[in-house]
């Protein structure tokens, strides 16, 4: 495919004064101080045609999104009246690929245009998106989606900008509405993956000068930071809560009553949850300020019980309600599609099916939704190894774990699975099933202030976020893996 430009462009002939002519007959209202702005940068055709960054169209139209979303597009109509496209057939024998800079080094020539369209997808696939089938959770076919898309925009270039990546995904979307995320704008997953193929197909392209001029000025230049395991700021209580109320008396005072309670063996649960309570901001404030994890479990030994800790993130969390009802009923949803995305992936697999040979009817939904507990990491690819440890092993990570006690991975699918939660080394609970010990985990990232391990990050995120359903305001979008998981659950 060779490019002709036509000679001389239309574009490239117009002076400043004829620019804003042509900019105002196309419909767009250029005010006295923007068209100084023009005069003054002396901005031209020619200089148009040659390429305005981002940054130098929000200078021209300042405080305007509207402006610069229709001048960009003014440009886009202006160049493609003066280009002309010559198609050539050329043969397997004379094609070869080049790191040259013969269609690199003008990448910038072309840019998407406006009424840039989807093409037609093969036939096979075509007949699908047209009968409306949810393509995207067939990872065959969701390779070919992108493969097409690619192949289409590298007509025009195999840089482009961050808002072309956005037009041609969104231009998807909008075309096949089934194909959007169920998360954050509906095109995440598909920018992502479009992304990393243009990054793929230029990877060959490495020795080219005008590849290495583009990395150069493009490129990461960030240096792996060192994995901090100490307690951070990422959640808001991290600064402490207001302490009203209350003195060293009167905390002096509930720890006495709480004390004497934790000595009976049937402590008086009502007793327990309002001293709780009225200490809850006052030990907020220590464990923000860093007191050490046995400190706070000696001075609050309620917080050593699941069901202290799940109290706790109500507290924290108030919006929680019961947090062990609520991983019943949002893992009860996706159960059996976490067991088939798992299946064969992980030597559990074997285990849990024979679990359920061996088990009750009655017991068949419960045991369902443990194994789905267990298996969620394998869904988002990360290590259950480092969450639920086999055996006396003592785990080299300042995170919670839970540590079963039994030699064999088989009874953790059963009802009786006794465990033992840690923080940073230290016990903090016994719990009589991996269900209760997995919650009380998860309470513990709350509890402390914790933020998430790396090996461990999207499955937490999506328990807080679709299980749990715990919201912390936070705008940042949800991480890609957690969002083509999200596709495929529900």
């Amino acid at each position: 495919m060779d490019y002709e430009l036509a000679s001389p462009g239309v574009l490239c002939s117009l002076s400043t004064e004829e620019l804003l002519t042509k900019i105002q007959e196309w419909g767009l209202d250029v005010t006295e101080a923007e068209a100084q702005r023009f005069r003054d940068n002396e901005v031209d055709g020619d200089t148009v045609d040659c390429g305005l960054t981002e940054t130098m169209v929000a200078y021209l139209f300042q405080g305007s999104f509207k402006k610069q979303v229709k001048f960009n597009q003014f440009v886009s109509r202006m160049k493609e009246s003066s280009v002309t496209l010559t198609l050539q057939t050329v043969s397997p024998e004379d094609w070869q690929p080049s790191t040259s800079s013969t269609s690199i080094s003008n990448e910038n020539t072309l840019r998407l245009p406006a009424s840039f369209e989807i093409p037609r997808f093969p036939k096979n696939l075509q007949l699908k998106l047209d009968n409306k089938e949810p393509c995207h959770k067939n990872p065959r076919d969701r390779h070919t989606i992108i493969r097409v898309l690619y192949e289409a925009v590298a007509q025009y270039t195999m840089y482009p900008t961050n808002s072309e990546y956005v037009q041609a995904v969104k231009t998807l979307v909008m075309k096949y509405p089934f194909l959007k995320d169920r998360e954050g704008n509906g095109y995440h997953t598909w920018h992502m993956s479009l992304r990393r193929k243009f990054k793929s197909e230029r990877a060959p392209l490495v020795d080219s000068e005008a590849v290495r001029r583009c990395k150069e000025k493009f490129g990461s230049t960030r240096r792996g930071q060192p994995n901090k395991c100490q307690r951070t700021s990422q959640r808001n209580v991290c600064q402490g809560p207001c302490v009203q109320g209350e003195d060293l008396l009167s905390i002096d005072a509930h720890l006495k009553v709480l004390q004497c309670q934790y000595q009976k063996m049937q402590p008086d649960t009502m007793v327990v949850h309002n001293r709780m309570q009225q200490m809850f901001a006052w030990r907020q404030k220590e464990i923000a300020d860093g007191m050490p994890v046995e400190d706070v479990l000696k001075k609050y030994p309620f917080l050593g019980m699941p069901t202290g800790l799940c109290n706790e993130l109500g507290w924290i969390q108030p919006t929680t309600g019961n947090v062990s009802q609520r991983f019943r009923e949002g893992l009860s949803c996706v159960a059996a599609k976490v067991i088939d995305l798992t299946r064969g992936k992980t030597p559990l697999y074997q285990l849990y099916l024979d679990a359920r040979e061996e088990a009750l009817t009655d017991d068949l939904p419960d045991l369902d939704t443990r194994a789905a507990l267990l298996f969620l990491p394998y869904v988002f690819k990360e290590k259950l190894d480092l969450f639920v440890i086999l055996g006396e092993v003592h785990p080299k990570t300042p995170y919670p774990t839970v540590q079963l006690l039994h030699e064999d991975w088989k009874p953790v699918f059963s009802r009786s699975a006794p465990n033992i939660v840690k923080l940073d080394g230290s016990e903090v609970c016994r719990t009589s099933c991996i269900f209760e010990g997995i919650i009380s985990s998860f309470c513990l990232y709350f509890v402390f202030n914790l933020a998430y391990p790396k090996h461990l990050k999207n499955t937490l995120i999506f328990l807080q976020k679709y299980i749990v359903k715990i919201d912390e305001g936070e705008d940042r979008p949800l991480p890609i893996t957690v969002t083509r998981q999200i596709n495929l659950l529900y």
